[in-house]
């Protein structure tokens, strides 16, 4: 078995075909949030100290957030907003 920091998965092969982006602080892989906590692939539960720009007011997958995505989602991902208007924007 992995030891819970450890990602379950041929880290450096996978690692190898991402974008590096700006760093990585930890190797852990998430699999889910709830409110204010994480847990990662190996199942270890922890506070998330860092937690994102959608997530710092509502916690991780709202109830009323994930239903307002799923709706948004049938309609329209992602509304270039330099290009036109759309109506989530505009209410």
């Amino acid at each position: 078995g992995h030891a819970p920091h450890e990602a379950p998965l041929d880290a450096p092969a996978t690692m190898s075909r991402l974008a590096r982006g700006v760093g990585r602080a930890t190797e852990l892989v998430m699999r889910r949030g709830a409110g204010s906590r994480v847990e990662t692939a190996c199942g270890q539960s922890m506070l998330d100290f860092t937690c994102g720009i959608g997530v710092t007011n509502t916690g991780h997958c709202h109830p009323r957030v994930v239903e307002a995505a799923q709706a948004q989602c049938g309609k329209l991902i992602h509304g270039q907003v330099n290009i036109g208007w759309h109506e989530p924007m505009l209410e």
